[in-house]
């Protein structure tokens, strides 16, 4: 299996490459929406892209990377593309969850999490794969219950992560997390409750 990187800035784009290389994956580059969808469809190969959101020739926004995704997953492609993103664009994120993205890294990227990302992605990406086989071979395939449920766990976090991070961040404000996100308090409060997150206790003198 091989990685693509699709980034535009080369600086970037060579320190993902050599981190990835040295984790031992073998990668490709491209530098824009349609080189990189190019690339992904034509090679099997491909089983995880790296994906910066701001691509030229509207580097400055993020309509290129989501439309990144959204052709993905028209394909129904078995990639599962990791999106970079900055400290300051949650609703960019929540928005790419939403339409496909495996997983998050906020640059600069940290090469641990870019460790555990990518095994997480490689491990999804050869279950679905495991899946959709067996879906050929027969007709009546009985899903495992407890693997069903890994993969919803699976796929559900990265919105977890992102909603506990920007809490964290607000010092568990739920109104301030809200307002970074876009979104009600009540909308914010349902995914509390659908990732049991909790205000930690602390420990009164």
């Amino acid at each position: 299996m091989r990685i693509l990187i699709v980034e535009d800035q080369p600086e970037l784009r060579q320190l993902l490459r050599r981190q990835v290389e040295a984790l031992g994956f073998s990668a490709d580059e491209a530098t824009n929406r349609h080189d990189g969808l190019a690339m992904l469809f034509e090679d099997p190969e491909i089983g995880v892209v790296i994906l910066d959101l701001g691509l030229p020739p509207q580097a400055d926004h993020h309509e290129e990377g989501l439309a990144f995704l959204k052709a993905v997953q028209a394909r129904h492609s078995l990639a599962k593309i990791i999106v970079l993103t900055g400290q300051s664009s949650a609703v960019v994120t929540m928005r790419a969850i939403e339409q496909g993205a495996f997983d998050y890294l906020e640059k600069p990227v940290d090469r641990q999490a870019l460790h555990y990302s990518l095994q997480r992605a490689v491990l999804f990406r050869d279950i679905h794969a495991e899946m959709r086989e067996a879906a050929k071979i027969s007709l009546h395939v009985v899903a495992d219950a407890s693997a069903e449920l890994n993969t919803k766990a699976l796929r559900e976090q990265p919105m977890r992560k992102l909603v506990m991070s920007l809490l964290e961040k607000n010092n568990f404000n739920v109104s301030a997390t809200a307002r970074e996100l876009q979104m009600s308090r009540e909308h914010l409060y349902y995914y509390l409750k659908k990732y049991n997150i909790q205000r930690p206790k602390t420990n009164r003198v």
